[in-house]
């Protein structure tokens, strides 16, 4: 027997229509219970439909009785999700480009015993990884027993039934299923996840849908990329492959990859190699906090080195390359290795991104502890932006680095 999918294309058509009937003929004849009605669900307009998208698939036979190729299975494979899936307390939460949906699956009647059904499914898990969707979901009428012993079978989890109106078909039951195919690193996050730390995280970060947050704790992240980075510099030739596929799969869509992978970055010891994945991550940031996590410790000993990419990174037109250059200045270059040109050149960035003007406020707030004399001569000087100007006076004076003196000082140099 051979079995092959593809995509279906219009010339399909038919075939894929005389499988629903022949599927109707049998839920007719108490042969099986899809739950499906004639002339309401499915129909030649569903597949008409599935076919302008481009999202239907088809499953051909070849076997001893029919040499030729015939038409034995079809199904919509999308990322289009039922109303009703926004109510169902899913197991794994994500958001919509993460999401593969099976839909209207039909075998053959004639053609069942096969192993046609749970093929197509893996099919649909293979479609599902290459388009790096982590998280399955499909539906199906509640007495259909079949199917829901089929799903359950490859590892399908019943998250939800809800009462419905189905594609016209009224008093619906409709059984929710999903399943997660992620990575191994993704599964180990999955593990840790905490509901409620990531509303927490979430209503921190503005913009940020919460479906984007799996909820992994700060401490549990940093434990798991110092792990993960020594493996991979132990000879374990498995766990660099892991690695280095994880860092190559930029954008991550899960605030907790972006933080992980921030964390592993900080972990890398060989100043080039640390360099380049730096580079390389900070297109990709699109939030303060994974931003500020971003603390490579083999900075500390090729500053000189640093000072380049410094200067290339405040020259971006990116708001979080802006931010993480500031942020290196401020934590490598104000103690020791302070040059008045450093301060100089962040004094000069004007911008009207939030990220970037609370950042040198920082910048100058920390200043103020560190280098009070020439952090001074700038808010004397008046050479920042009014609202940067306050808010580093601002978070100084809430500083207990700074005196009490100095902060009654500060508080004469507000701009009004």
């Amino acid at each position: 027997m051979g079995l092959v999918f593809r995509k279906a294309t219009f010339d399909d058509l038919e075939d894929i229509v005389r499988i629903y009937d022949k599927s109707h003929d049998a839920e007719e004849a108490g042969l099986t219970t899809t739950g499906w009605k004639r002339g309401i669900y499915p129909v030649r307009e569903v597949a008409e439909a599935s076919l302008s998208r481009d999202d239907m698939y088809v499953a051909e036979l070849t076997d001893e009785d029919h040499p030729e190729p015939r038409i034995v299975a079809s199904g919509v494979i999308n990322q289009i999700q039922v109303d009703v899936y926004a109510d169902c307390d899913w197991i794994y939460r994500g958001p919509d480009d993460d999401v593969c949906v099976l839909h209207t699956l039909v075998v053959d009647p004639g053609a069942r015993g096969k192993g046609i059904g749970p093929a197509f499914v893996g099919f649909y898990e293979d479609i599902a990884a290459k388009e790096g969707c982590s998280i399955l979901r499909i539906d199906t009428n509640a007495l259909n027993k079949r199917a829901r012993r089929l799903y359950a079978g490859l590892g399908y989890t019943e998250s939800g039934v809800a009462p419905t109106l189905f594609n016209g078909l009224k008093n619906i039951d409709l059984v929710m299923l999903e399943k997660f195919i992620g990575t191994d690193i993704q599964r180990r996050l999955r593990e840790m996840q905490d509901d409620k730390y990531a509303d927490f995280q979430m209503a921190l970060i503005p913009g940020k849908e919460r479906e984007r947050a799996i909820g992994v704790r700060t401490p549990q992240l940093r434990a798991m990329a110092k792990e993960l980075y020594r493996a991979s510099q132990k000879g374990d030739e498995a766990a660099k492959k892991e690695l280095d596929a994880f860092l190559a799969a930029l954008p991550h869509k899960y605030f907790d990859e972006m933080q992980l992978h921030a964390f592993i970055i900080s972990e890398i010891r060989d100043f080039d190699t640390c360099m380049a994945e730096v580079e390389r991550f900070l297109p990709h940031i699109d939030n303060w906090a994974t931003c500020d996590q971003l603390s490579p410790k083999v900075f500390r000993k090729h500053k000189q080195e640093l000072l380049s990419h410094i200067d290339s990174w405040l020259g971006s037109d990116h708001t979080y390359t802006v931010r993480f250059g500031i942020g290196m200045l401020m934590q490598h270059f104000l103690d020791g290795d302070f040059d008045i040109s450093y301060m100089d050149r962040i004094a000069e960035i004007r911008s009207d991104e939030y990220y970037i003007n609370m950042m040198i406020a920082w910048y100058f707030a920390t200043a103020l502890a560190k280098q009070y004399g020439p952090a001074l001569a700038v808010l004397k000087e008046q050479r920042l932006e009014k609202w940067t100007h306050n808010k580093a006076i601002q978070k100084a004076i809430e500083s207990r680095r700074i005196t009490d003196e100095q902060k009654t000082y500060l508080r004469t140099l507000k701009i009004r």
